[in-house]
């Protein structure tokens, strides 16, 4: 045999057995993609929160991608956002959070183009698990295929795809025909039942035990309680509360919640006892962060059973409803969409109709109390019984 040829061979075969090893090196042991419904919802922040955190959780050597979907039945959106690759846990998270939620829950959309993510050569597979994690919130699948369909579609896929993927669904805040939805898609995957949340608390401890491939041992999950690290001298510095003298205010006592939320009491005026300042943090990505700090608090992101539980008020972010000149907002949050916009168009109609009282055109139906306000919105309804509130008008 020619001595080029003998050569060939050898190149060949070192090139081959370099591949096979950075093949080797390369891949994961556990791949993993969060699945994120992001059709519109006025708390899908709890939803984002709680992917990071469950990201944070995880090994850094896992291979981790977030995938978003919603839409309509005509056109689903769904979307890989992240791609696959070891150490990009906050990255996760702050993709998820800058998602804008819209259009309908397109769930099956997302499950199938998740199963074809796994279809690629490249990013590598894992070599001991992969998992797709699904976060259902604004419904379960908006597009009305029986069970039947669904798990032959998902079956064409997964056989494509080639590969075991274990689903992992959790179902946040849906109701009952939602959950059944939701179930009947996750036994099309073969998937364990769904795990149903109702708290953003509940969110996050779920999602982080889901989330953790099965085969690790106990010890490698992070169990610590987030409330058990938090004391006044991890919050002091994080805050940007002054004194009276301008100094930084001394946090005096703090109140800790679903191992998340603390509420804080800053003393802005040491001189005199009783004056002080509520300040929130809230524990995400692995630590503390600074929230708000005010006398007259936005709900923001805290549930409000956490302001329940802290016997604090707030005032929560107005839900808009309706967009433009006939704009609707539920300012208190306490009606839901289709209830205040019924309010308002009930109101319009008693406006057009001449049924109102003077010139701030005043308007009593029920429990209702409607009039047209000198600053602010044009017109306004406050329902006496409970105080919830709608804004009528553009600004």
């Amino acid at each position: 045999m020619k001595r080029w040829l003998l050569l060939g061979i050898a190149v060949v075969a070192v090139l081959g057995l370099t591949f096979g090893g950075v093949v080797v090196l390369l891949t994961p042991d556990h791949r993993t993609t969060f699945l994120v419904d992001a059709s519109e919802s006025p708390d899908f922040g709890e939803v984002a929160d709680a992917v990071g955190a469950a990201a944070s959780n995880m090994s850094a050597d896992d291979s981790l991608a977030l995938r978003r979907f919603g839409g309509t039945c005509d056109s689903p959106d769904t979307a890989e956002l992240v791609t696959p690759a070891t150490g990009q846990a906050v990255k996760i998270g702050d993709s998820a959070r800058a998602i804008t939620p819209r259009g309908k829950a397109t769930l099956l959309s997302g499950v199938l183009a998740a199963i074809d993510d796994f279809a690629r050569t490249y990013p590598l597979r894992g070599s001991a698990t992969n998992r797709v994690v699904v976060i259902a919130r604004g419904g379960a699948d908006a597009c009305g295929k029986n069970a039947d369909e669904v798990r032959t579609i998902i079956k064409q896929h997964t056989d494509k795809a080639g590969v075991k993927i274990d689903f992992r669904f959790v179902g946040h805040r849906l109701t009952a025909d939602q959950v059944k939805v939701l179930g009947e898609i996750a036994a099309a995957t073969d998937a364990q039942s769904p795990r149903i949340t109702k708290t953003s608390g509940e969110l996050v401890t779920t999602m982080k035990e889901i989330s953790v491939p099965a085969d690790l041992v106990a010890q490698e999950v992070k169990t610590f309680k987030a409330c058990e690290t938090v004391t006044l001298e991890v919050l002091q510095p994080l805050h940007p509360v002054k004194d009276d003298q301008q100094r930084p205010a001394l946090l005096t006592e703090f109140d800790c919640r679903q191992d998340r939320y603390v509420l804080a009491r800053a003393n802005i005026a040491p001189a005199i006892p009783g004056i002080w300042l509520p300040v929130v943090f809230e524990f995400r990505d692995q630590a503390w962060h600074f929230v708000d700090a005010h006398n007259e608090m936005s709900c923001g992101t805290v549930p409000l059973e956490v302001w329940q539980q802290w016997d604090a008020g707030c005032v929560p972010d107005p839900v808009v409803c309706r967009e433009g000149e006939a704009r609707v907002a539920d300012v208190s949050g306490k009606l839901g969409c289709g209830a205040a916009i019924e309010m308002a168009d009930r109101y319009q109609a008693a406006i057009n109709a001449g049924q109102t009282d003077g010139e701030n055109l005043g308007w009593i139906s029920g429990e209702w109390a409607c009039s047209r306000q000198v600053l602010g919105p044009p017109l306004q309804c406050t329902r006496t019984d409970n105080g919830a509130q709608i804004e009528i008008g553009a600004g």
